[in-house]
Parts: C-alpha cells; structure tokens; sequence
C-alpha cells in the first residue's frame, strides 16, 4: 500500500513539474499588448503580431459575448495598428449589408460615424460608451487614410432597414422595370417585411413568407441579366441575403452563417486589393465548429450540440482562404461582462488556460497557437463558459485581459437612436 501512494505521489510531482515547464514555455510567446484603455496606443512589441498574421488578409475580431467592455478597447487598439501598420482598410461587421452599406453612404455624406453605427448595428456595441473611440478614429480617417465600413450579416433589423430599405429597394427596383412594383408578388413581400420590422412575427408567419422566398430568387434572376455593375451586384446580393432572413425569421430555416459567409467572399471578391477586419462574436468565426464541446453538459445540450451539427460561418471562412484568413478569439481570467452593473465573471480554474496566462505580470496578452497542443486545456472564448475542445484547432491566436469590465451604456445617445414612444 506505502509503495502504491508513492508511486502516485511521484507521479503526481511529476505531472505538476511537466505543466509548470510548459506553463513557463506558453507564456514566454505571449506578447504584451499592453494597457487597452482608449488613450493607450502602445505599440512596442505589435511587430511580433505583424509576423505572425503575415499574409492574411482577412483577420477577424471574435468576442466571447457582445457586452464584454475591455474586449471592445483591446479590439479597437488592434484595429489602430492593424489599419496603420499593416494597411488593413474595410472594417466588416457583423451587421446587416444593407444596413452597413447605408450607414457607410451617409458617412460619406457628412453623418458622424457614431450616428450610422447607432442606426446599422446592434445598440449593445452602438450605444455603449466603449465603441465611442472607434467612432471618432473612423471620422478622423474619412478624409485621409480611409478605413472603410460594410456589413457581412444577413439580418435586417436596424433603423436604416426598417426607414430605408423598402423605398431604396423599390427605387432600384423602377429603374430596372417599373412595373415591378405594381405587381401582387411585390405587394405582398413589402407587407411582409414591415411586418418584420414592426416585430409582428406571427403575422408574418401567417402570411405565406415562402412564396416571399420563390418571389426573391425571381427578382434575383430578372437582376443577373443586367450588366455586372457595383449597384446591380450590391443589390443581388442583398437580395440573397433578403431570402434567408425571411427563411429564418418566418421559416425556421438557419442559413444565417453561410450566408454571413457568402456575404463576406462578396465583400472581398468586389475589393479583391483590400485587407479585411472582421468585427463580430466569436461564435461565428471558430473554424472546426463542430469540434466545440462545452464543459458543462447543459450548455453543451443547449448550445454545443448547435455548434456540433450546424457550421459557422468561420469554416467556410477558412475553407475557402486558408492561410490568407487568421482568427482572433478572446478570453479572460475574470471580471464582469454584460450591459453596466453586468455579470460576475469567476476566476479561472486551476488547470485552465486562461489560470496558465494569469501568471503573467502583464494584463493583456496576445498568444498564438499554431505550436502549441492544449487538449488537456479548458478554455472559455465562448460566452466566458468553458469548452473542453482544444482551443487550437478552431482559432488561431487567443487574446487574454487579466479583467473584463462590462460595457457602459449611452443612455442619452440610446434615446436619441431609439426614441421613446410618447
């Protein structure tokens, strides 16, 4: 009995001395990104970054939730030097094409760009204080070295949609045959879409969407025989994209990642010279998706058995680039995520990666993981809840901050977006 309990014993040493080894090993090739507070830009040290990105060009920005506040500085920090340093020019969100195409059109036109973002994308990165610095860069690049918006969602759900998009796809629609919209087909998805916008889904869902989606590849057809401009491609595509966020909606279809794919080759096919920032959650842009296990079995019942017979948009990403796309995660050791006052982030477990990086002196880091075997490792980028996958094999590098703070809500600026009702 005394021989087997020293057995474990030394086994035990030696198993804690091998992680410690690799531990020190990991963290000697993180880099140092520094303080991420929006008057931080402290470069030093980025050109290791620069060398290990080298020849993408399409890097996406993944996020664990869409209301993590330190995450959004340190995306904005990298968006600076990867736009500054390495000539990354179009900044991609996950927001509706139509809807960034808008807000884009009325920057250009004089609109300050925290105005369009409020209008074409989600209010939980719009109209928190945290994107403010983001928005101000934007205005200041207009007009010299310009970083460029647009949209790789297919969802129409914001103000420029439920404003704009009926009467700028029926103006387009006239001057290509005007007698479209005197037709029954045309009257009734126009019905339907501001049934969407208004959130009377069921009312929608009643009113025969699929003949909207038969109705939509017609009108595809009628635009492929144009010629192949920028404004007739722009619009099939949205119209493609128009398809799927009615299947979705009223349809119970999930064709919103390979469309978000779609759209994205879209994007880059049109500006082939380009390099691309992908600003969206990180659940989207995992590549080997259906890989992810989560560790607690409840969410893996409600959320990993998704990700295991649905691929993300990041697979067919990937698939299709290869090496040219690179995939940035995020993780954190602990903290608060969620709108203001937020939820409490636990510290992170002993044999966690997230615990490994946390024996840093420095608070925010940059690790990349193409050397690098962490199967034995949980790690949480997805919704700051652990996955028992390798973290390896569905992203590229992994940023860590020590503390994620929430976000902080505009209130004055949501209200001048989302206006209350008298």
């Amino acid at each position: 009995m005394k021989a087997i309990t020293l057995l474990l014993f030394i086994c035990n040493v030696v198993i804690l001395n091998a992680q410690h080894h690799q531990s020190q090993e990991i963290l000697a090739t993180t880099i140092d990104l520094h303080q991420v507070n929006n008057e931080d830009e402290n470069f030093d040290g980025f050109e290791k970054i620069k060398k290990e990105i080298q020849g993408a060009e399409i890097v996406m920005l993944g996020e664990q939730s869409h209301m993590d506040g330190t995450t959004i500085k340190t995306k904005i920090k990298l968006i600076k030097y990867l736009h500054e340093e390495l000539g990354f020019n179009l900044l991609v969100f996950e927001g509706g094409i139509y809807d960034m195409h808008k807000a884009w059109e009325s920057i250009e036109l004089g609109m300050p760009a925290r105005d369009a973002l409020g209008h074409s994308i989600t209010y939980l990165w719009s109209t928190t204080q945290d994107i403010i610095p983001l928005a101000e860069y934007i205005d200041e690049q207009k007009n010299s070295n310009e970083l460029k918006l647009l949209g790789f969602d297919s969802q129409f759900y914001t103000n420029f949609s439920k404003n704009y998009f009926i009467s700028d796809l029926s103006e387009f629609l006239a001057s290509v045959d005007k007698s479209i919209l005197k037709s029954k087909e045309w009257l009734h998805l126009k019905q339907n879409l501001e049934y969407s916008f208004i959130r009377e889904f069921k009312k929608m869902k009643k009113n025969q969407p699929e003949s909207d989606t038969i109705y939509i590849d017609r009108l595809i057809e009628k635009l492929v025989e144009l010629p192949k401009n920028t404004e007739n491609q722009f619009w099939i595509q949205t119209l493609e994209s128009l398809k799927v966020h009615v299947s979705d909606l009223s349809l119970g279809k999930d064709g919103r990642d390979r469309q978000m794919a779609d759209n994205l080759i879209w994007i880059k096919e049109q500006n082939p010279e380009s390099k691309i920032i992908c600003w969206g959650a990180t659940s989207h842009f995992l590549y080997n998706s259906t890989q992810v296990r989560m560790d607690n079995p409840i969410i893996q019942l409600v959320a990993g058995n998704y990700l295991k017979k649905s691929p993300r948009m990041g697979n067919f990403i990937k698939e299709k680039y290869e090496e040219k796309v690179y995939t940035i995660g995020f993780t954190t050791y602990g903290g608060q995520f969620g709108l203001n006052k937020g939820k409490k982030i636990k510290p992170a477990k002993k044999g966690s990666l997230e615990f490994i990086l946390a024996q840093s002196d420095k608070d925010n880091l940059f690790l990349a993981l193409e050397m690098w075997d962490f199967n034995d490792y949980k790690t949480r980028p997805l919704g700051n809840r652990y996955m028992k996958n390798d973290i390896t094999q569905v992203m590229d590098a992994v940023i860590f901050n020590r503390h994620m703070s929430p976000t902080r809500m505009d209130v004055n600026f949501f209200y001048q977006i989302y206006p209350r009702e008298e």
